[in-house]
Parts: C-alpha cells; structure tokens; sequence
C-alpha cells in the first residue's frame, strides 16, 4: 500500500505542475498535426533525380531509354551536356545526379568492369545517400548481367529468350562529390558509403542532446528548486558566473559523450572522409549551442522537473521535424521550422565533412548559425534568468 500511495503522490505533482500537463497534451498534438499535415506519403517519389549520359553510341542510347523506363521518376531531369551538369550543380536544384560514363556499354558487352556515378547534392545529403544507397543496393542484388540468347528462333523460345550471363562484372556504383565553388567533380575516397556512413553522426548528435541539454536543463531547475542558486547570489556569485559555470560544465559532458559515441561507430566500421581536427572543432561548436540552447530553455522555468520535460519534448521535436530522421520535403512549411533548430545545421555540417569530405571553408555558413545559436541562447538566459529571480 506504501508504494501505491507514493505513486499516487508522484502522478499528483506531475498533474499540479502546470507546465508539464500542458506540453504534455500540446505537444503529441502538434507532433500528430504535423506528421499528418506535412509528410506526403509518396514522398521518395517527389525526389527530384537528375539522369546525364555521357554514352552517345547506339547501344549506349538503348541503355539510356532503358534505365530511364526503371526508374519511371516523375521528377527525372536529363541533362544534355556538361555545361548543364555544371549549372545544374551550382544551383542545387536536384538531390542527385545519375552519370553513365563514355564507354559504359560497351565495356559491358566486353564484360569489363563498368562504373555508374552518383553526384550527391551537399545540401540535401539525407536525400542523396537514400538514393546511392538505392542504386547500390540493387546492383549488389545481381546474380549477373541480363543478354539476349543466341541461336535459332526456336533454340531461342526454348530457352527462355532472355537469360543471366553471371561471368559478366556488375557495374559499381561511385560517388562523385561536387565543389561548391565551381561545380566540378571529385571521385569520393570512399568507395563503400551505406546508409551507416549517414546514420552515425545522428547518434552521436543525439548523445550529446541526451546528457548536455537534458543534463543542463535538469541540473539548472534543481538548482533553482532547491534553493541551491538563492544561495550562490547571497553569497556573491553573479548569475552570469552561475550559467558560464553550468556551460562549462555540460558542455565538457556533451564533447566527451559526442567523440565516444562517434568514435565508437568508427571502430566498428563506419566510414568518414573528415579531417579529425575539423570533425573535433565542430563537435565542440555544436555542443555548445546544444547546450547554450537547454540552458536557454531552463532559465525561466524553477523546477527540475519542469526544466526536463520541457527540454525533453524540444529535443524530440527536433529529431522528428529537424530533417534528422526524416527527409524534410522541400519547399514545405517543415523546412522553415526545421531552420531554427541548431540540429540542422550541426547535422548537415558534420555529413558534409563525414561523407563529402569537405572542410572548414565548405562549412563556414553552418559554423556562423551554430556560433549565432550559442550566443543568442546564453544572453537570452542570462536575461531570463535575471527577470525570474526578481519575481
């Protein structure tokens, strides 16, 4: 009877705490609203799929027609020439490009090894990868290279018609990695990409989500709740030196959480094209705006609990609308809410360098906002913070 009675006091706290009952009815709301709303359901069919044959011999051509009649994309564009693949890729209007290189049939006929290049697009890599991975994936499944039988029309009928040469080379699927600067193409260093490669850094994002914004959150509402901050001020401490001191603190936490958890898929194969200094100076940048940002969100809230549940429904929020899990569909409402989150720009600033292998130049605009987030956030508390102690 004891343990009921404590729990029944423990659902009553939670119930009195406004704050917690109102984001707990708001938010699973505004999540099914959007997820209904703004999630078509045939939203891999909206990617916008660039196709460039560079093969212009006859049985090329035939080729062509044939993977266009696969892929049957109601967003396929063809590009002619090069100079429309280098505008193409300046603009950034695709989430990936197609390349059939010169010879590719007929190095295939000769059963040579024959390559297809995917051109990612840097801004839209979630996209991107789904669609390499894709092509990959199917090439990976062949047991060999479909040919027309040789022979008489009834030796023909007989056997099939169509059959399965298995001595023939599948074709490999590369990536080429654009530069933002011209538009010119790189073949990638690597040449094994999987869905992994992409996945990793959303772990360790969420790791250091977990223990430095929910870890400053609770710790700041705990300090507040019991009295423990009242305590610090009457004894000299500045607010400011309280918060730059949690900042610190769990932004420490979140660094270490954040390497390990990368560095532990590393270890178990995952891929990266990074330089380790670039990857280590944006993981120190981003989780000081994810921390700036639980501290932000903590600063006018006075209870542990209410500081937690607050930056726990933030945080799940961002993962679902923040183009982490889910592609966000371009041009959507989504896509604007998704720009305020700083989740964004760490996730689409760590891919470029894991998987494109860009480097700190290529990330500059992304390493601006993340700064801007941290500096906007720690004053916002700063001011939060001063108003609710008066009050």
């Amino acid at each position: 009877m004891k343990i009921l009675k404590m729990a029944w006091y423990e659902i009553k706290k939670v119930v009195r705490n406004r704050g917690v009952l109102i984001i707990s009815i708001i938010i699973p709301v505004v999540l099914a609203y959007f997820g209904s709303s703004f999630y078509p359901i045939d939203m891999t069919q909206n990617f916008q799929l660039a196709l460039y044959n560079e093969d212009k011999s006859l049985l090329g051509n035939f080729a062509f027609i044939l993977i266009k009649q696969f892929l049957n994309f109601d967003n396929t564009l063809e590009i002619k020439n090069d100079d429309q693949l280098t505008q193409l890729i300046k603009e950034g209007e695709y989430d990936s490009i197609v390349i059939i290189p010169k010879g590719f049939t007929s190095n295939l006929m000769d059963k040579k090894q024959t390559t297809l290049y995917v051109v990612p697009n840097p801004h839209k890599i979630q996209n991107s990868m789904m669609i390499y991975t894709g092509f990959k994936a199917v090439f990976d499944e062949l047991a060999g290279i479909p040919e027309i039988k040789v022979g008489s029309t009834t030796e023909f009928l007989l056997g099939g018609g169509i059959g399965i040469d298995e001595t023939r080379p599948k074709p490999e699927i590369k990536m080429l990695i654009p530069s933002q600067e011209d538009g010119s193409l790189i073949v990638s260093e690597t040449s094994n990409l999987s869905i992994n490669d992409m996945f990793a850094p959303i772990v360790a994002v969420v790791a250091i989500l977990l223990l430095s914004m929910i870890g400053i959150a609770n710790s700041t509402g705990q300090s507040r709740e019991v009295g423990l901050l009242d305590l610090y001020i009457s004894n000299g401490l500045k607010s400011h030196e309280f918060l730059i001191s949690k900042l610190i603190a769990y932004t420490i936490i979140g660094f270490v959480a954040g390497l390990f958890s990368w560095y532990m898929f590393r270890f178990f194969g995952v891929q990266s094209q990074a330089n380790p200094f670039n990857l280590i100076l944006l993981v120190l940048i981003s989780v000081i705006s994810f921390t700036s940002f639980g501290l932000f969100l903590s600063s006018f809230l006075k209870t542990a609990r209410g500081s937690s549940f607050l930056v726990t429904a933030v945080i799940g929020g961002m993962l679902v609308f923040g183009g982490v899990l889910i592609p966000i569909p371009a041009g959507s409402f989504l896509e604007k809410v998704a720009s305020i989150f700083p989740i964004k720009y760490s996730l689409d600033s760590w891919r470029k360098l894991t998987v494109l292998g860009y480097g700190l130049g290529d990330i500059s605009y992304e390493i601006i906002i993340l700064l801007t987030f941290s500096v906007v956030f720690f004053i916002g508390s700063w001011l939060f913070l001063e108003l609710t102690q008066e009050t």
